[in-house]
C-alpha cells in the first residue's frame, strides 16, 4: 500500500516538473539578433550580454541594457547623460516571427521582424 502511494507521488512529481519546465521554456523569448520595425526604418539589436542598440527612423541611436522575465516583460535601461538614466518597461509577444512591444504607459504598440539572427 505504501509503495503504491510513493510510486503515485513520484509520478505526480515527475509530471508536475515536466509541465513546469515546458511552460517556462514556452515563455522564454529569444530576442538576440537584429530586428526592424515593420512599418518604419527603426532597428533594434539585442545582444547575448543583455545589451541593446536602438536606431530610430531619423538615425538617432541609443544603447543600454535590457532584462527579460518569463512573463513576457522587458525592461530597457539607458543613459542620456552621466547621471540621467531612463527606464522603459514593455510587455512583449513573439509570434509568427513578429516581435510586438506593448507599452502600458502610452498604450503604444510596435511590431518588428527579425532581419538578422
Amino acid at each position: 500500500m505504501m509503495n503504491s502511494k510513493l510510486k503515485y507521488l513520484q509520478i505526480f512529481n515527475f509530471a508536475f516538473t515536466a509541465i513546469a519546465f515546458f511552460v517556462s521554456c514556452q515563455h522564454s523569448q529569444n530576442l538576440t539578433g537584429k530586428w526592424q520595425e515593420i512599418e518604419n526604418k527603426a532597428i533594434l539589436e539585442f545582444k547575448d550580454d543583455h545589451t541593446f542598440i536602438a536606431v530610430d527612423d531619423m538615425g538617432m541611436a541609443v544603447s543600454g541594457t535590457y532584462a527579460l522575465d518569463n512573463n513576457g516583460n522587458v525592461r530597457f535601461e539607458f543613459k542620456h547623460s552621466v547621471s540621467e538614466v531612463e527606464i522603459i518597461d514593455a510587455k512583449i509577444s513573439l509570434q509568427g516571427g513578429v516581435l510586438t512591444f506593448y507599452y502600458g504607459d502610452t498604450r503604444e504598440v510596435e511590431k518588428y521582424r527579425r532581419v538578422k539572427p
